[in-house]
C-alpha cells in the first residue's frame, strides 16, 4: 500500500482514532506513524479533533420508552432461560451500540470538517493590496493559508509568519507558500502562541526559513490577529 497520499493518510487516521481501523492494519498503521511524520500529523490532528469534540458533546440519556422497546426486543421471555442466547443477545446490544456510535461520531466530524472556515487575518502591504488569507476550522490545530494576490518571488528568499504572543518571544509558523492553497498543522508551541496573540507578522528570510528561531530578516508586514 502506497502512504504518499494525504487523503489516504487521513482516512487510516480518522479510522484508527474511532477504533474502526483493527487488527493487522491497525498496527500497520501505528508502526507507520512512528516513522512518517505525515502519518503522525494526521493521527494527532484527528486525535484533536476528537478530544475537542468529544468535550463539547453532552450525554442525552433516552427515553423510557427507547429502554421498553430494547428490553422487550433483546430480554423478551422467549429463549431468556438460556444463557448462550442471553450472552449472544446483549453482545449484539453491544455490537449495535458501539455500530450507531461511530456512526453519530463521523457525522459530527465529517459536519466539523465541512463547517465554513473561519478567517483569521489577512496579509498584505496594506488593504488594498492583499497577499495572503489565513482560515482555520472550529478547533485551532491547523491553519488553511490562502494566496489571494500576486506574491513577489525574491531569489534565494522566503516569506516566514510569526506569531506574536503577548509578552513573549516571536514564534515560527512556517514559511507561506507564493501560490495556491496550503493546510498547516500547528503543533503545541505554536496553537500556544497564537492562542496568547493578537497579532502576526511576516519577515523575509532564507529560502529554508529563519536559521536562529526568530525573525533574521525584514519584517514587511505587521497585522492583527483574531483571537478566539
Amino acid at each position: 500500500m502506497r502512504y504518499e497520499s494525504p487523503e489516504l493518510l487521513d482516512r487510516l487516521a480518522a479510522e484508527h482514532v474511532l477504533g474502526t481501523l483493527r487488527g493487522p492494519a491497525r498496527r500497520r498503521f501505528e508502526r507507520l506513524s512512528t516513522r512518517n511524520a505525515a502519518a503522525r500529523r494526521a493521527l494527532e490532528r484527528w486525535e484533536d479533533d476528537w478530544s475537542a469534540l468529544s468535550r463539547s458533546l453532552e450525554p442525552i440519556p433516552p427515553s423510557a420508552r427507547v429502554w421498553a422497546n430494547v428490553s422487550r426486543q433483546l430480554f423478551s421471555a422467549r429463549g431468556a432461560g438460556s444463557p448462550r442466547a442471553s450472552r449472544w443477545r446483549t453482545w449484539h446490544l453491544a455490537v449495535a451500540a458501539s455500530l450507531v456510535a461511530v456512526a453519530l461520531v463521523v457525522g459530527l466530524l465529517v459536519r466539523e470538517q465541512l463547517a465554513p472556515p473561519q478567517m483569521l487575518t489577512v496579509l498584505g502591504p496594506d488593504s488594498a493590496h492583499p497577499l495572503w488569507r489565513i482560515e482555520r476550522r472550529k478547533e485551532l490545530t491547523a491553519l488553511t493559508i490562502r494566496v489571494v494576490g500576486p506574491v513577489e518571488r525574491v531569489p534565494g528568499k522566503a516569506y516566514e509568519l510569526w506569531a506574536l504572543p503577548r509578552g513573549g518571544q516571536p514564534v515560527s509558523l512556517g514559511l507561506l507558500p507564493a501560490a495556491g492553497t496550503f493546510e498547516r498543522t500547528l503543533n503545541k508551541t505554536q496553537r500556544t502562541a497564537l492562542l496568547g496573540a493578537d497579532k502576526v507578522a511576516v519577515s523575509v528570510e532564507p529560502a529554508g526559513g529563519s536559521p536562529t528561531g526568530s525573525p533574521t530578516g525584514p519584517v514587511v508586514i505587521v497585522a492583527s490577529w483574531l483571537r478566539s
